[in-house]
């Protein structure tokens, strides 16, 4: 995998994490500064998944993410059960669901990546 992709992959897994920390910048710039806009059709779910498996606390810090969202339209969401299976779906009906928490995670920060990505395409004046 190519440095820049693996760096913007990097990113990709933190912007909640740096979304939280941060707290005066929007997802929508912490995902220009990551240059997905520039590699998203170069990035998969496994990529992030491997990634994230270095930085297994950041599931967590997606959870709450997902979580913490007040939206009114659909969105997509990622939740943690009892049983230990986790959950990704909502917007469009997609869902998985799995105990593999990494999967589960790469899924949901994908979606989220190409929802930040279409409402940038949507929204050129903000690019």
């Amino acid at each position: 995998m190519e440095n820049k992709v693996k760096h913007t992959i990097e990113k990709i897994i933190h912007l909640s994490y740096d979304f939280r920390k941060r707290g005066n910048i929007s997802s929508v710039n912490l995902l220009k500064e990551s240059g997905y806009l520039e590699f998203f059709d170069q990035i998969t779910e496994e990529e992030i998944e491997e990634m994230l498996k270095l930085y297994p606390h950041l599931v967590d810090e997606w959870l709450l993410w997902s979580e913490n969202k007040r939206v009114i339209e659909p969105v997509w969401a990622f939740m943690k059960f009892d049983d230990g299976s986790y959950l990704v779906g909502g917007k469009e009906n997609v869902e998985i669901n799995t105990k593999d928490e990494f999967k589960a995670c790469a899924a949901f920060i994908k979606l989220e990546a190409e929802d930040l990505r279409i409402f940038l395409i949507n929204n050129p004046q903000l690019l």
